[in-house]
């Protein structure tokens, strides 16, 4: 039954535009990234060692896992909500012969499916114009793949939670604004060693360089990281399992 709900949730989104999101997102994130790296060149390539991929990966880290990402997973999580808010979906979909649960969690999935997409257009994207406007030094893989699934991981308290809201409120601007407002300290949370406590912050945490970065533990950054998200989960399930959904 939960492959049957994940299919419909497919469907839905395959029908619509919202894919667009996904290559938006990261199209933004690089191309403001990069436009900035090379309008500063000589301020982050001052030595032959400096890796280029590495110094305009930071500018790119800065304008789409700060800003731009956390946003995204938002308007995701408000999507995948969006169709039964309209309609007495809920009504008609929780008619169904199937539980709560499995329909929480094939939402949620969608979201972190959305995600990983959104994590590798990043990548792809960042290689293409990366290689097109010829980035000095050579390209560090192993660092770079790190960056994306480390920054994956990091959003998955952040879908858990921007879930809850979504179908808390059935106005699809609500979880949005509210998104946008927790994003916005993120820029002050990442230079806080506090900020890996926070969800909004810990994918920018987790996609900056080892330099970068305030954390001081990563053992304990991703045990905060999968404790968030296993609380956001039961909290999720809780709620809805219990909500009058009409």
């Amino acid at each position: 039954m939960f492959t049957r709900l994940f299919s419909v949730e497919l469907l839905k989104m395959k029908r619509s535009n919202y894919w667009l999101l996904v290559i938006i997102g990261p199209v933004i994130g690089v191309s403001l990234g990069l436009w900035n790296f090379f309008q500063n060149i000589d301020v982050f390539i001052v030595s032959k060692d400096d890796n280029g991929w590495l110094e305009a990966w930071t500018q790119v880290e800065l304008f789409y896992s700060s800003l731009i990402y956390p946003i995204l997973v938002g308007v995701f999580a408000a999507l995948v909500c969006r169709s039964e808010h309209t309609g007495r979906g809920w009504k008609m979909l929780l008619a169904l012969p199937v539980t709560r649960s499995k329909v929480y969690m094939s939402k949620l999935v969608l979201i972190i499916l959305l995600v990983a997409w959104t994590q590798m257009c990043l990548l792809i994207f960042y290689l293409c114009l990366g290689w097109i406007l010829s980035i000095p030094g050579t390209i560090p893989w192993r660092l770079l793949l790190g960056f994306i699934a480390k920054g994956w991981l990091a959003t998955l308290p952040l879908a858990a939670i921007q879930l809850i809201l979504s179908i808390k409120w059935s106005s699809f601007s609500i979880p949005i604004a509210i998104n946008i407002i927790l994003t916005l300290p993120v820029l002050l949370a990442v230079n806080s060693s506090y900020g890996q406590f926070y969800p909004w912050a810990q994918p920018a945490l987790a996609m900056s360089p080892p330099d970068e970065t305030p954390i001081q533990s990563l053992s304990v950054f991703y045990t905060v990281i999968l404790i968030t998200f296993s609380i956001s989960i039961i909290s999720g399930l809780i709620k809805f399992n219990k909500s009058d959904m009409t």
